[in-house]
């Protein structure tokens, strides 16, 4: 089963600092550990990584393989090699909004295997929305905590 959908979300916080937060990939568990159980950077390029990483996606435990293709403050490219996701594509744009502030559009199409396929689009669509949306919530509260990690003057 293949579901596409997009979201969008004005995060306070600069730019630079919010694409940091979730593409300083050793950084992701602690940061957002009701998103993450796991994360491992297999691979390492200029412009992206492999990772290994187990979470919770509709209530199973998932482990998958993902490539992270990435142009620094502006775009990042996950593609989802293994597992019962495997297929799916996210796209993250991060652009400037007034105020020092971000917006984050998402594009996901996202290929759905193993017992997630087996239910109607009608009721898996609203719940992969909503868990991209709870993503989205750890991200908005890592960032509204004040973190430090990562900050500078290169924010901006």
């Amino acid at each position: 089963m293949r579901l596409s959908f997009s979201l969008t979300r004005r995060l306070k916080a600069p730019r630079r600092k919010v694409f940091r937060a979730v593409t300083e990939f050793d950084r992701l568990r602690e940061r957002f550990p009701g998103v993450f159980s796991s994360i491992r950077v297999v691979e390492r390029s200029p412009h992206g990584a492999v990772t290994e990483e187990s979470f919770e996606f509709l209530g199973v435990r998932l482990k998958q393989r993902s490539k992270h293709e990435m142009v620094e403050g502006k775009t990042h490219r996950v593609e989802v090699l293994t597992g019962d996701l495997a297929g799916t594509t996210i796209v993250e744009h991060y652009t400037d909004a007034p105020g020092r502030e971000t917006m984050v559009s998402v594009e996901a199409r996202v290929a759905l295997r193993g017992l997630a396929s087996l239910l109607p689009p009608v009721i898996v669509k609203p719940l992969v929305q909503a868990n991209l949306q709870r993503v989205l919530d750890e991200v908005e509260g890592y960032l509204e905590r004040g973190s430090t990690a990562g900050s500078s003057a290169r924010d901006g």
